[in-house]
């Protein structure tokens, strides 16, 4: 456990804060536009005693984890398909080139025309641009395969289910959950655009709003609560991979 325990991981964030806090007390940035550390703390206490901060939190990670989730089977269960089937390719490959290239919010507008101003028009955004993601590094993951592995499985007698289950998918499972942690950071992107318009609640809306009204010390608190999201969801996807990839070296 101890070879495992990297101190700059700790270090140098801690670092890092020391250096942005004594530049602003020494007055070397303006507090108006980038305020000390310390004061960013106590705006996000403040947001988060009374109650704004946790709300906006907790509406913007229903959407991210409806859309995400969504994205993330249809885009696994494409991915395997496309890349094991070669029919299933060439049927779906001339979309994905078509579509992904298309930046994701540009499709917002299209689907709150479709959906209305409601959820649905805001998860299908984040599902799409997750979908995507995952399913390229599936279809990149299956590809990858040895195909040394493919025929000792089966000159030991496997059939073609068996060689799916027990070959394909556990050697797409790495390429998997790199789409995975691509998606899960597309997701907050993609939910802080959508809820710039069209919505009166979310941590995007906070955000938005504060840099409307000028209130620099709850945009950065906003900001930060946006960036420890991502790590959570990255923490919790990498300890998804260590489980379930156990073979790998990390």
């Amino acid at each position: 456990m101890w070879k495992r325990y990297r101190p700059l991981r700790i270090i140098s964030p801690i670092v890092f804060l020391l250096l942005w806090e004594g530049a602003v007390r020494l007055g070397e940035v303006n507090q108006l536009i980038i305020p000390a550390p310390i004061s960013v703390l106590r705006t996000m206490v403040d947001l988060t005693v009374d109650g704004r901060l946790p709300w906006a939190i907790a509406v913007s990670l229903h959407r991210v984890l409806q859309g995400f989730i969504y994205g993330s089977i249809l885009g696994i269960a494409l991915g395997l398909l496309v890349g094991w089937f070669r029919a299933v390719e060439d049927a779906v490959d001339p979309l994905v080139a078509a579509i992904y290239p298309i930046p994701k919010s540009a499709l917002f507008p299209l689907f709150i025309l479709w959906f209305g101003l409601g959820e649905t028009s805001k998860v299908m955004t984040i599902m799409i641009g997750v979908l995507f993601l995952v399913l390229i590094n599936t279809v990149t993951g299956v590809k990858a395969i040895d195909p040394v592995l493919l025929k000792a499985a089966r000159d030991l007698g496997a059939n073609q289910r068996q060689i799916f289950t027990k070959v394909v998918i556990p050697g797409a499972l790495p390429n998997i959950f790199t789409g995975l942690r691509l998606g899960a950071g597309t997701a907050l992107i993609l939910v802080f655009i959508t809820e710039i318009e069209a919505t009166k609640a979310g941590l995007g809306f906070l955000l938005w709003e504060s840099y409307q009204l000028l209130l620099v010390k709850q945009v950065f608190g906003c900001t930060i609560a946006f960036g420890i999201l991502g790590i959570l969801g990255t923490w919790v996807l990498q300890w998804l991979e260590r489980v379930m990839c156990p073979w790998r070296r990390f």
